[in-house]
């Protein structure tokens, strides 16, 4: 006995919110099981939290003679009543605009497979359809495949198993669509609201994205691992962030990215994040994923390798494909290691167990989170360049990360096999062919401090982290934020000057040393002070009036930079050109 799943989807009322859903259980012979048990995913692969998606489910019932009870907080028992077919009704409120949760207004609907669809228990292999009443003028973009229908204003999809309809995000409405072709490759941008971006910009982005994926497809070969793939961006300025697929992405970035080179390079990395991910994750996959289990958190080790090093090609793809200025990568990486010095978790949260913890660490964070954990991305981003430049100069050139993923590519992602969990040392060293154990133990193993000047040496640069000159003289070790006039405490740095007084989070700073401080803003509390000073420290807590004594901190080097030496050794300045494809420009064109 085979069973069909279908799912019909209306949006009678869109400023409700709310999607309605008809799913059908039916066989093709004898009707259907007695007892079925169907559930609704409570995380979405590339988000590493249990979001609970079944908390916005509302009035789910099956049509008589069939019941439906509740069974845990995501599942639901169906007794069928002897009918051929079962018939589950619910809604699903949807108003939550990120790239991971469904949205639903006036103007477009994104669906998300995994907030939306039932699934019966045991039988994720299952294929299912998906229907959708669309109001008029709407169409969709989807990397599902597409059913013909002769009624207008009903589309209809196919999904051969429920991995790939939770893989298949639906953006619905009246957005701006434009195809492109990559490597002789279908690729489609669908950006809502369709008024937020020009022709000019337009163009400059789908130009840009072909850029980066045929740099990005160098890397394998040369090839697109997909037949064709949507880009489904929303210009908002609720948030920023993209959600990888195996046959598109889901993107959200402010559509004020494209008025400054800041921000549309943040755009453009973030574009070639997830489109790398299409390899990196969607099909070389770690066996912590292997199979995705959607009722419970999947853990894996490698997140610092699927993640950190994918944050290291973005950029560094930026650079290959001359998106961005050698400078503007330097800058962007210098960012990133004085991110890590600011953070006191780096020293307690090895990069190995910050990926095993990404379900209640990252996706969780709290006012300790920069003195208890690290983050895979950043920290895996800085880790993953380095054991580049340390292979290249352990191997005399001869092995690169390039080629660490190649095999990978190879040997796991073309094949489907799971990257086994302890395997990534063992996979770099046969690679590169020289012992690594040093590298992993201190760099991924261990929460120990990073030098990494000896490795950015290798390509001659140094590292300084010097002080702002118009910055205070001293610090006192809070990370503030400004709540109009008020300045409140958002986090206090383990052992800061801070810490030590005993200044709380969510405490607000009303004076330093008899100043008053507003608005977030301390240096004009600190200025004219130096380290070691002792300044009483007005706060409020509870409603009361506190005074703290601090001890003033030296100044928070808060600024890296990664600069040409001018001594720079002929074979360091060859080993730079290979690195990012070209010299850097305070040396000239060559070494």
């Amino acid at each position: 006995m085979g069973l069909a799943i279908l799912h019909r989807l209306l949006i009678p009322d869109p400023k409700s919110h709310l999607v309605h859903i008809e799913t059908s259980i039916s066989a093709d012979s004898g009707g259907v099981p007695d007892e079925l048990v169907v559930f609704m995913a409570v995380w979405t692969p590339g988000s590493y939290l249990v979001r609970e998606y079944a908390r916005n489910v509302e009035s789910l019932a099956a049509d008589p003679p069939a019941s439906a009870t509740k069974l845990r907080k995501n599942a639901w028992r169906i007794k069928a009543g002897g009918t051929g077919r079962v018939v589950l009704r619910y809604r699903v409120y949807a108003n939550e605009l990120t790239v991971r949760t469904s949205h639903v207004d006036e103007s477009h609907a994104f669906l998300v497979g995994a907030s939306l669809f039932l699934c019966l228990e045991g039988a994720t292999d299952l294929g299912a359809g998906v229907e959708v009443e669309a109001p008029p003028a709407w169409r969709a973009a989807t990397s599902l495949s597409t059913v013909p229908t002769e009624r207008e204003g009903l589309l209809r999809f196919e999904a051969p198993d429920f991995d790939t309809l939770v893989d298949s995000p639906i953006e619905l409405g009246t957005h701006r669509e434009e195809r492109f072709s990559v490597l002789d490759t279908p690729h489609a941008y669908a950006i809502w609201p369709a008024e937020a971006i020009g022709d000019t910009d337009l163009q400059r982005l789908v130009d840009d994205t072909r850029r980066i994926l045929e740099q990005e497809s160098k890397f394998f070969g040369g090839t697109l691992p997909y037949a064709n793939y949507n880009l489904l961006l929303h210009l908002s300025p609720r948030g920023r962030g993209g959600l990888e697929h195996r046959d598109s992405a889901a993107l959200i970035a402010p559509a004020a990215s494209f008025a400054t080179r800041e921000g549309y390079l943040d755009l453009l990395s973030l574009v070639a994040h997830e489109c790398f991910h299409a390899w990196n994750i969607k099909r070389i996959r770690p066996a912590g994923l292997f199979p995705y289990r959607y009722e419970e958190e999947c853990y894996t080790r490698l997140l610092w390798w699927f993640e950190g090093g994918t944050s290291y090609y973005d950029w560094r793809v930026l650079t290959l494909a001359h998106l961005c200025s050698i400078e503007e990568y330097l800058d962007h990486l210098g960012s990133e290691i004085a991110h890590l010095d600011q953070t006191p978790g780096r020293l307690v949260h090895a990069l190995q167990d910050a990926s095993f913890d990404a379900w209640i660490k990252l996706y969780r964070p709290d006012e300790n989170s920069a003195n208890s954990s690290v983050s895979y991305y950043r920290k895996g981003e800085v880790v993953c360049a380095i054991l580049d430049l340390e292979l290249r100069a352990r191997t005399s050139g001869r092995a690169t990360l390039d080629q660490v993923l190649a095999h990978l590519w190879q040997e796991f992602g073309v094949q489907g096999r799971p990257v086994p969990e302890t395997a990534m040392q063992g996979i770099f060293e046969k690679v590169a062919q020289v012992p690594l154990e040093d590298l992993f133990d201190a760099w991924i193993r261990s929460p120990a401090e990073i030098d990494f000047a000896p490795a950015f040496a290798r390509v001659g640069l140094a590292i300084e982290r010097p002080l702002r000159p118009d910055g205070p003289s001293c610090s006192l070790g809070a990370r503030l934020r400004g709540d109009g006039a008020r300045t409140i405490v958002a986090a206090v740095l383990r052992n800061s000057a801070a810490w030590s007084a005993g200044i709380d989070a969510g405490d607000e700073i009303l004076g330093v040393g008899g100043t008053r401080v507003e608005g977030g803003i301390m240096e004009p509390a600190l200025r004219g002070r130096v380290p070691g000073d002792l300044v009483d420290i007005v706060v409020a807590r509870d409603g009361k009036l506190l005074t703290k004594r601090a001890k003033l901190d030296p100044p928070r080097h808060d600024r890296v930079k990664l600069v040409p030496r001018n001594d720079a050794a002929s074979a360091a300045k060859a080993a730079f050109t290979a690195w990012l494809g070209r010299p850097h420009p305070a040396w000239g064109s060559g070494p």
